[in-house]
């Protein structure tokens, strides 16, 4: 709807919402009214300006917050970055050939599993996430197929509550297990990222994320010191 097809009071009302900073004469001469009849309304809807400013301005806090936070983060840029991104099915299986003894075990009764999802781009694969944890025993497809991400295996909220240590980035040459599932050719480039997860300072597993090499580049905020 146009802003000329609003009422008078509809106008106060959507004016004040989308820009509670405007004085209410500057509300007045924009609706071509009075003051007075932009209070009464303003009163009637149980507007105050005051209290949007406030929460206006904490609004714009927190999202500053969140930039900033995020400039502070190594991020995975794909070169041909414009298509849809999807991940594929999740799947896991046991492992016992695996040195993990910095992992911490809820109970004993917990087995060590790896959990893969390849990332996609229009059907492309351009990653592979895998993690490796100790896992309850009685561990079903059905629980890990219903997962939105690798994370709440940890916790329902995802990437809440989790902490990351000791990330280390390297270029290797894919193996034939990893040339398979990024459709690369043997020996071609992959970039092997692998840190530990932890929950409240505990380290819990082990997070390897294999991209080809040839697909994304990295990018590392602030100074790198070699």
């Amino acid at each position: 709807m146009e802003l000329e097809e609003l009422t008078k009071k509809e106008q106060i009302i959507n004016y004040a919402r989308h820009d509670p900073f405007l004085k209410i004469s500057e509300i007045a001469e924009n609706v071509e009214t009075t003051p007075r009849y932009v209070r009464t309304i303003l009163s009637e809807a149980n507007i105050s300006l005051m209290e949007l400013r406030e929460k206006h301005a904490r609004n714009m806090e927190q999202r500053l917050e969140r930039k900033e936070y995020n400039l502070q983060k190594a991020t995975v840029q794909l070169l041909k970055g414009k298509g849809k991104i999807e991940v594929g099915e999740i799947k896991f299986k046991k492992i016992e050939d695996v040195e993990v003894d910095e992992l911490v075990k809820v109970s004993e009764e917990e087995e060590l599993y790896k959990i893969v999802q390849k990332k996609l781009v229009d059907g492309n694969p351009y990653g592979l996430q895998e993690v490796i944890t100790y896992l309850s025993s009685n561990i079903n497809q059905q629980r890990i197929a219903d997962l939105d991400s690798l994370y709440e295996l940890f916790n329902d909220n995802g990437l809440d509550n989790l902490k990351f240590r000791s990330n280390v980035m390297q270029v290797e040459k894919a193996n034939p297990m990893l040339a398979t599932k990024l459709a690369l050719e043997k020996s071609e480039p992959v970039i092997k990222s692998q840190r530990v997860i932890l929950i409240d300072k505990l380290p819990i597993a082990i997070e390897n994320y294999y991209f080809d090499a040839n697909s994304i580049q990295l990018i590392f905020p602030g100074e790198l010191v070699v």
